[in-house]
């Protein structure tokens, strides 16, 4: 994955939690073996997910085993805010010879396969954002840019997600769900004036639909240098 810092960055159940611990490898709770199956389904059948995982890999960058790179973990064994996760990309500088990057999913905060594959993606669209961009996790046009790019392809803000969610308008429901989102992960990360950060950054990350050709859930956009800040 080239050079990685550890970083927090999260799917959750009320948009708020950072990313939880690694998970250890072999499953021991009832919620863990459930989120391995649905792991090992979505890793085997997902379209979206085997697409993420071959363009990762055509970027040059090993993340060896899926089945070892995405990690399922109970509440108990994910950090202290496990109790708010559904999943995070963890990464790494360098310097911490124990921790290796990887998506951890937290096993009871993904119930279903729709759940489970939508916190996949999302994850996995920052790894691809690591190994292509060598994304600076310090700066805040590329944290921002990272959590924007994710929240429009995973599926999160998807019109029936956000009606879920009890938030309803038809007007440009998606761009404002990703916004309201990537907003939210740049102020559980201390992030000053988060959602200033995402709206200087918001149209070009917006319009970045790579490695996919077009928006995987609707037509129109196009991939662009969105880490490249001018």
């Amino acid at each position: 994955m080239g050079r990685l810092m550890r970083r927090r960055s999260t799917t959750t159940t009320d948009d708020a939690a950072p990313a939880p611990a690694p998970a250890p490898a072999e499953p021991e709770t009832a919620a863990e073996r459930r989120c391995c199956r649905l792991r090992d389904a979505a890793l085997s059948r997902n379209v979206r997910v085997r697409f993420l995982f071959d363009e990762i890999a055509k970027l040059g960058c090993d993340v060896g085993s899926p089945f070892g790179f995405v990690r399922c973990a109970s509440v108990e064994r994910s950090g202290p805010l496990g109790d708010k996760m559904v999943g995070g990309f963890a990464v790494n500088d360098g310097s911490q010879k124990r921790y290796a990057p990887g998506v951890v999913v937290v096993a009871e905060h993904a119930p279903d396969k729709a759940v489970f594959e939508r916190t996949l993606v999302h994850e996995l669209v920052h790894a691809y954002d690591q190994c292509r961009a060598k994304v600076d996790w310090k700066s805040g046009a590329h944290h921002a840019c990272a959590e924007i790019r994710a929240s429009s392809l995973s599926g999160e803000c998807d019109l029936s997600q956000e009606i879920n969610r009890g938030v309803f308008g038809l007007m440009a429901h998606h761009g404002k769900c990703v916004k309201r989102r990537a907003a939210l992960s740049l102020a559980l990360a201390g992030r000053a004036e988060p959602e200033a950060t995402v709206d200087a950054v918001f149209d070009r990350c917006y319009a970045d639909t790579a490695p996919f050709e077009r928006h995987p859930d609707f037509a129109g956009l196009r991939p662009s240098e969105s880490y490249k800040v001018t």
